[in-house]
């Protein structure tokens, strides 16, 4: 899920307001992500260390608010509750990269289950 995604499904059912506020999103992420990332090329070593800053948390909560909306069903947050359990947990003993891995199994494990519990 990006930001473009999520503020395009935030407006159902409205069609027009979908498309619109997907188009939107997009442009605006696209032209501040560029700009941003200029500014932080050229300005850079003024900031400093960003962990000072404690923007390593930021991509996470970022993350949780863009699919909060989505967590309707108990289900589905519990599945998120677990996923960021996992990863957490996880991340504390193995190498970088495999803690989300391992996590969209969770996830993937979740809806077959899912998946098979309807079938019956």
């Amino acid at each position: 899920m990006d930001e473009s995604n999520a503020v395009s499904l935030s407006q159902e059912p409205d069609l027009a307001k979908q498309r619109e506020g997907f188009w939107l999103t997009g442009i605006a992420v696209f032209v501040f992500w560029n700009l941003l990332t200029a500014a932080g090329a050229l300005l850079g070593s003024v900031i400093g260390n960003p962990a000072d800053w404690g923007l390593d948390a930021a991509a996470g909560a970022a993350f949780l608010g863009l699919i909060w909306p989505r967590l309707k069903e108990s289900k589905l947050l519990v599945l998120a509750v677990v996923s960021a359990f996992t990863a957490t947990l996880l991340s504390a003993f193995i190498p970088a990269g495999l803690p989300v891995l391992l996590t969209a199994a969770v996830a993937v494990l979740f809806w077959l289950y899912e998946i098979a519990r309807k079938a019956k």
